[in-house]
């Protein structure tokens, strides 16, 4: 059967073969750069007969102008593509059925299916991502691109990707320069959040939390020392990552103007769920479980066992050559090289002197959590309601490490009239948590640092006998502890209960202006004990024999409230002029108080019950009780979209300075300018490369 010439350009081998052999009943292979034509069946096109082909094309934009850097991609897989210099790309399917994606920013994503192996496509702006509508200072919602200041939203559906119970922790990753260092103490840890860097060498650089325009506290229970303590965390674990419909995070001084001082180093604004997307009633169940496990420990030496280096004869004379020395009792892993010879344990057994396990993952577990919540809402054009509880139970991979958690949330509000509306909200949040693990070097982790690589874990696991109170490689007496012995013996836990919430009304003058007033409230009390059986390590012969047992307990109150009153206008002056305007008052109150008390020696040895003790050991009380009156205003004026001037100002009259002292006020200013909008607006073409542009001024902080 003839082949009739073509006359083709730039295009590949496999598609000129198409072309070619298109209703000839013919199909090719191709190996070693070899074309092997063959006899195709009746049914069989050649097109189909060779699955794997290209397809190209060219990316433009609605005026023509090719796109550069554009991603290409097959649906459903990791195969893709980035346009070139000249909006050109190829790729290659293996699916006649297949689909691919064009998506490029400010652009809307187009899906189109394989079917010819020339693809062109022309994509059009996507108006809404450019005019993205973010969460603001006080809760006012702005255009991003007008801000002068650095602003990043991140959705509820993004946070419980992973079903981390923590919010802090879920916020990893996400939000450009939020540096986050979370320290290796378990589950529901300190979490460090520093926006930009630090600010301060001295005081605190946390930024503040927001819920829902209400300030959160963080604050952090840890004890946690060199020496010892146990991390306990910040109380931003209270918040249900479930109820969150979006967080904010307003980076730099310009950005928090409007909080006070307690803001210099940013917010963090969390907008909580209000119900369901669309009207009508909706009940909604989601739930995780998760396997965790510790996937690296540090690299330790494992060459050499139990022993030191001899360095001295019998009589303490200097050796002319040194030499390793193999000795059950000792605390280091300096001694000979572990060649499997037998050897005469510390435990009295004769086994191969040899590495036995990775010491620190074989003491962890493998962790668990389940997170389940279900929320009945109710939307109308008049109303809004929405009440949760969630469940989140985690076993950590430390051992008998535990944090469960219940949320319940309840969120309502209504429309009186055209004039009047009304909100609220009430969450309450259980947290508790049990054996966190140690810290420092009297934790299990440092004495799992300690063991020689010769010794058997499991040998250590018997921790107490009857002559011997600690079960120790290096004898009774040395400073060396069980690592088994520790879990055991030493326990804490912490309980909080919290309640938070507002009750809020807002009165609309005109379509652009209107007052609001709320009153919000946030109140926990946090109930923290430790047990210590002693260390055992002075001979004594059994637990009973301790005397230095321990326990301790706290309690934390704490209450803050602020009631606010904020006025509010947004005005369209002119067709290119746009004025807005806050002018607000606010007064805080709180209250912090702690009682503590420790006894030690109990009578009864495990019956921890103060009356049963034969010491006093420790017993004390701190607190503090503040107030703060504020009044705060901020204006901006913005021009044809393009060109916008914000300016904020507060002053604070706090109640813990003196009286002529007390005052003090933070004002900011920011310019922002759009430059590609400007240029777009005298009928000017950007460059293809410049998409956006903006320029801000700043003072500084």
């Amino acid at each position: 059967m003839p082949i009739e010439n073509l006359n083709v350009k730039n295009v590949s081998l496999e598609q000129l073969l198409n072309t070619a052999l298109k209703g000839k009943n013919l199909t090719y292979k191709i190996e070693d750069n070899i074309v092997y034509l063959s006899q195709a069946s009746k049914q069989q096109d050649p097109v189909q007969a060779s699955a794997k082909r290209q397809i190209s094309g060219t990316v433009v934009d609605a005026n023509g102008e090719a796109l550069i850097g554009v991603n290409v991609s097959v649906k459903g897989t990791s195969t893709g593509a980035i346009t070139d210099l000249e909006g050109k790309y190829t790729l290659t399917v293996n699916d006649p059925k297949a689909e691919i994606v064009f998506s490029y920013i400010g652009y809307k994503q187009q899906v189109l299916p394989a079917k010819e192996s020339i693809l062109n496509v022309t994509m059009s702006e996507d108006t809404q991502m450019i005019s993205e509508v973010v969460v603001t200072a006080l809760g006012i919602k702005r255009e991003k691109k007008m801000l002068g200041y650095a602003v990043q939203e991140i959705k509820g559906d993004q946070l419980n990707q992973t079903g981390d119970p923590s919010v802090t922790s879920a916020l990893q990753g996400k939000v450009a320069g939020l540096q986050m260092n979370t320290a290796g103490t378990g589950l529901g840890g300190s979490t460090k959040i520093t926006i930009r860097g630090n600010s301060s060498l001295a005081d605190n650089n946390q930024p503040l939390w927001i819920v829902d325009g209400v300030p959160f506290s963080d604050n952090n229970n840890s004890d946690a020392t060199y020496y010892g303590g146990v991390d306990r965390g910040g109380s931003s674990v209270d918040i249900n990552p479930e109820d969150i419909e979006s967080i904010s995070v307003l980076k730099g001084p310009n950005a928090a103007a409007l909080y006070g001082s307690r803001a210099g180093n940013g917010v963090i604004l969390v907008t909580t769920k209000k119900g369901s997307k669309k009207d009508g009633f909706g009940v909604r169940y989601s739930g995780n479980f998760t396997w965790s496990q510790v996937a690296e420990t540090l690299e330790m030496q494992d060459r050499y066992g139990q022993g030191h280096i001899v360095t001295q004869d019998e009589n303490k004379n200097p050796l002319s050559q040194y030499y390793a020395k193999y000795d059950p009792t000792d605390s280091s892993s300096w001694g000979p090289v572990l060649d499997g010879s037998m050897q005469k344990a510390w435990n009295g057994d004769t086994y191969a002197f040899s590495k036995y396990g990775n010491k620190l993952k074989d003491y962890f577990d493998t962790g668990f959590a389940q997170n389940h919540n279900v929320s009945v809402s109710n939307v109308t054009d008049k109303s809004h309601f929405r009440a949760s509880f969630g469940s989140s139970n985690n076993k950590g991979v430390f051992p008998n490490e535990k944090l469960n958690r219940i949320n319940l949330d309840l969120n309502a509000g209504m429309e009186m009239n055209k004039y009047l509306s009304m909100d609220g909200k009430i969450s309450l949040s259980r947290t508790k948590a049990e054996d966190r693990p140690y810290f420092g070097t009297y934790g299990a982790i440092a004495q799992l640092m300690s063991i020689p690589n010769n010794i058997r874990l499991n040998d250590l696991k018997q921790y107490s006998t009857d002559g011997n109170a600690h079960v120790n490689w290096t004898g009774p007496t040395a400073g060396i502890r069980n690592p088994y012995y520790v879990l055991n013996q030493r326990h804490n836990s912490d309980e909080r209960w919290r309640a938070f919430g507002y009750y809020g009304m807002k009165i609309n003058f005109t379509d652009w202006l209107h007052l609001s007033a709320k009153y919000a409230f946030d109140y926990y009390r946090t109930r923290i004990e430790e047990t210590n059986a002693g260390d055992g390590i002075n001979g004594e012969s059994s637990i009973k024999d301790i005397t230095d047992d321990e326990m301790n307990r706290e309690e934390q109150n704490f209450f803050e409230s602020n009631a606010e009153i904020v006025l509010m206008g947004d005005k369209q002056l002119t067709d290119n002029f746009r004025l807005g305007f806050t002018v607000g008052g606010n007064f805080m109150y709180q209250n912090y108080e702690s009682l503590n008390a420790g006894v030690r020696n109990m009578l009864d040895k495990g019956q921890w019950i103060f009356n049963a003790a034969n010491m006093l050991n420790t017993a004390g009380e701190t607190g503090h009780e503040r107030a703060t009156n504020s009044v705060f205003g901020s204006l901006q004026l913005s021009w044809k979209e393009y060109l916008s001037l914000d300016l904020t100002a507060r002053n604070d009259w706090s109640s813990t300075l003196p009286k002529k002292n007390n005052s003090f006020f933070y004002p900011s200013a920011n310019l922002s300018f759009v430059v590609s909008d400007f240029v777009r607006s005298l009928d000017k073409t950007l460059p293809n490369w410049l998409t956006f542009a903006r320029y801000v001024c700043l003072p500084h902080k």
